[in-house]
């Protein structure tokens, strides 16, 4: 092969390796946390516009102006003053200056609280943060544990109001669809269910549909039975709802569920906080998933056991008695 021939090929290989990182460049969030205010003004020029994303640390300015003349954007790119979350990739950002809004997905997970449904959607959406901050906690006041852990399409400028309705109406119609037709055979009511399904929802993570069915059994023969009626719960996930966002020292952040309750903790006064309060919380402490309310309405009927926790390998021990109890707390490390 002649010596033109394989500068050629390098040029080629070049060429096809430059486009495969600039096509990876672009489908990159460019940061992991916070939000940008840019102003683009009437007139400003597509290198303009760059040299300010460029200054925000959004898009460098040259990748900003290739990929718009590349897609012959120039004239789409609408002035205004645009809240542009970092976790955005450049071609959503992109997206978002010739249009303003585009739909976005927001996936909140199982046992999140409202809070920290809140805080993630602050996170993805182009908003005010103090105005859908107060909008949110206004919906929402009441509807802990009726807002749905799923996946949803949302405008990126979503207004608090019309999230929160997507929310409660997405678990309106799965209660509905697939937990309604069970609750009379529970003999629990439904927002019983919804109660004792977040603590469910807390107190297991990777357990089977049986071991969820088992400890949900457990907390409710607890709750019902003559022989705790002066007993307490003592759920460790009602205590860490009660103490609210807290920091966590040993991995430099803040959390809203504390990992590791102290004595102090257990006796925090709140009527959240099982460890004090007989019966069950005054309201949902989290938000359950689909697996914890069917859990829930399909509780085990009075299992033998009277206990249970997590070992620090996931895998779950049951106890008849307080002495077994303790000797299983032998497991957590």
């Amino acid at each position: 092969m002649s010596k033109f021939k394989f500068a050629f090929l390098g040029l080629g290989l070049f060429i096809v390796g430059g486009g495969a990182f600039f096509v990876y460049r672009l489908s990159q969030p460019v940061g992991s946390e916070g939000k940008v205010e840019i102003t683009i003004n009437p007139g400003e020029s597509v290198r303009q516009i760059g040299e300010k994303l460029d200054q925000a640390n959004l898009i460098d300015s040259t990748t900003f102006v290739f990929y718009v003349l590349l897609k012959d954007l120039t004239r789409k790119i609408q002035a205004g003053i645009y809240e542009i979350p970092r976790t955005l990739t450049p071609v959503q950002i992109v997206e978002l200056l010739q249009h303003g809004t585009f739909d976005i997905r927001l996936t909140f997970l199982e046992g999140w609280r409202r809070e920290e449904y809140l805080e993630y959607a602050l996170s993805k959406l182009a908003v005010d943060d103090e105005a859908f901050t107060a909008e949110f906690l206004k919906e929402t006041a009441g509807l802990e544990g009726y807002l749905f852990p799923d996946t949803y399409a949302v405008p990126i400028n979503t207004t608090a109001k019309e999230l929160v309705g997507r929310l409660h109406a997405n678990f309106e119609a799965r209660y509905a669809a697939d937990v309604e037709a069970l609750e009379k055979g529970s003999g629990l009511s439904r927002s019983q269910i919804v109660n004792i399904a977040a603590m469910l929802e807390r107190e297991t993570s990777n357990d089977t549909a049986e071991e969820m069915q088992t400890i949900a059994g457990i907390i409710i023969k607890r709750w019902k039975s003559p022989l705790w009626s002066t007993r307490l719960l003592q759920v460790d996930a009602t205590v860490q709802y009660a103490l609210g966002r807290q920091w966590n020292a040993e991995k430099g952040r803040w959390e809203w569920w504390k990992d590791k309750l102290t004595a102090a903790d257990l006796r925090v006064d709140s009527p959240y906080n099982t460890y004090r309060h007989r019966g069950l919380p005054p309201g949902p402490i989290a938000n359950p998933g689909l697996a914890a309310l069917l859990a829930t309405v399909q509780y085990k009927k009075d299992p033998p056991y009277w206990y249970y926790l997590h070992c620090s390998d996931g895998q779950v021990r049951y106890a008849r008695t307080l002495e077994e109890q303790v000797r299983n707390q032998a497991c957590i490390r």
